[in-house]
């Protein structure tokens, strides 16, 4: 029998469908090392976010045909690797769209209705805080959204059509798909931080995108403007948004995602009161969960019944070195 590896425990209707088809082994952690050693002898691998499958795994696991990823993110993937080994690497690109963008939506009106602020005072018995007028409304606000994929087009139009924001996105990819729409899209980064109320990530962590928002940008936002990261640590330089949180250069944001995950304990952005965080959970929903479990378990049985997985993110690469 086959054998299919997770890097750790899927939800169990994933787990059903590879049920009486394959040897399911979990990792005991998330360690290179456990999974170097794991991965030695299987077929394929179910991955989630906090493990990842180097040259080295992939090296050591002479058997491996299939990657199957349970998000859309492939950063934690040796794509090159895989690909000259005419292993397939497979994601779900749209699979928690839905989860993500509310989860910044969420982080956009907490941010915006002061919750943190309010809670904490209320607890404490300051009643007065009512009268600070520290909330916003968000209806004509510019939104700033960088990044208009699955995610990102999600959040621009449920924050245009249901609180009357004003969109200002950067992605040069897909601009011509949205010429019909109400919304302004510009080529330059420094528009969008220097204009926008609230700013929003959506985009992979690859080398293009890494470090692309700078100190310089971070500094050039209003002081009452947000920032709002769900997307991936890596694109950030955290540290600068750091000393603008703490210099109050920046009203406050809304972090899903870090540099170092789980940050560490004296990671300064833990201290700060103008800054929401969440453990990189954006996608992590009771229906998300399900769906990505399931979708990433029927691309491992697709592939060994000889049916296309639906989603093969290296599928031209492959089809140029002959291994479609």
């Amino acid at each position: 029998m086959r054998k299919v590896l997770l890097s750790q425990e899927i939800n169990p209707e994933g787990i059903k469908i590879l049920e009486g088809k394959f040897e399911i082994v979990v990792a005991p952690d998330t360690s290179q090392e456990t999974l170097m050693k794991k991965a030695k002898d299987v077929d394929a691998i179910i991955l989630r976010t906090t493990s990842k499958v180097t040259k080295e795994v992939i090296e050591n696991a002479p058997k491996l045909r299939i990657i199957s990823r349970t998000g859309a993110g492939v950063d934690n993937v040796d794509v090159n690797a895989a690909t000259e080994r005419g292993i397939l690497v497979c994601n779900l690109p749209a699979v928690n769209s839905l989860s993500v963008s509310e989860h910044a939506i969420a982080m956009i009106l907490h941010l915006a209705k002061q919750l943190s602020v309010m809670d904490k005072a209320v607890r404490s018995g300051n009643w007065k805080v009512r009268s600070l007028n520290l909330p916003i409304e968000l209806d004509g606000k510019v939104l700033g959204i960088v990044g208009m994929g699955n995610i990102g087009s999600s959040v621009a139009k449920k924050c245009h059509d249901g609180f009357g924001m004003k969109i200002l996105a950067f992605d040069p990819y897909v601009k011509e798909r949205f010429k019909d729409f109400d919304y302004t899209f510009t080529d330059s980064l420094e528009t969008l931080f220097r204009e926008s109320d609230f700013i929003t990530l959506h985009l992979p962590n690859i080398p293009e995108t890494k470090g692309m928002i700078t100190k310089d940008l971070i500094f050039s936002m209003k002081k009452s403007a947000y920032l709002i990261n769900a997307a991936r640590g890596g694109v950030i330089d955290e540290k600068a948004l750091i000393d603008a949180l703490k210099e109050k250069r920046i009203a406050g944001a809304g972090l899903d995602v870090f540099q170092i995950e789980p940050p560490n304990l004296d990671n300064e952005l833990l201290k700060l009161e103008n800054v929401i965080l969440s453990p990189h959970s954006a996608a992590l929903t009771q229906e998300a969960s399900t769906r990505m479990a399931v979708e990433a378990a029927q691309a491992v049985v697709d592939f060994f019944d000889g049916r296309q997985p639906k989603y093969i993110y290296n599928y031209n690469f492959l089809k140029e070195k002959g291994f479609i």
